[in-house]
């Protein structure tokens, strides 16, 4: 089933602002609050549109503090060990990778006793043998 210019129109301005009001979007659309919704109903249920999500202002950005950790894992807990990863709100990245270390995940707190805490969690994980954390000082762009 094809998208149709208005579905593509109302996915545009989801895109730019999902939190935005099925009111606004059916006055930017023409049509009722009661189609939108119904739209909206429909390209999730279509599984087009996945998820609604949030994109943060750059100064709170700038405030959290960013690490990288590296995971040792004993063989063959890597699914079990990833899906306790995944629960972890503050982690915002799993990646397998090669070389001595089997996961490299991405880490964003507020402060450094939620990053203490965070790691000793991870630790404590059965399965788990030993990790390695970087905290990002600086970032740099790349062209």
């Amino acid at each position: 089933m094809e998208l149709d210019a208005r579905d593509r129109q109302l996915i545009a301005l989801l895109q730019n602002n999902s939190r935005e009001s099925v009111v606004s979007l059916g006055k930017k659309l023409n049509v009722s609050r009661t189609t939108v919704q119904n739209r909206i109903d429909t390209l999730t249920r279509r599984k087009i549109i996945k998820k609604f999500t949030i994109e943060f202002d750059d100064q709170y950005q700038k405030r959290l503090l960013k690490a990288q950790m590296l995971i040792n894992l004993q063989a063959g807990v890597s699914r079990r060990v990833v899906k306790i990863l995944q629960q972890m709100p503050q982690i915002s990245a799993i990646k397998s990778v090669s070389g001595i270390y089997d996961l490299m995940v991405e880490i964003s707190v507020e402060a450094s006793s939620e990053l203490d805490q965070l790691v000793d969690d991870i630790r404590e994980i059965e399965g788990v043998e030993k990790t390695i954390s970087c905290m990002e000082l600086s970032n740099y762009p790349v062209n």
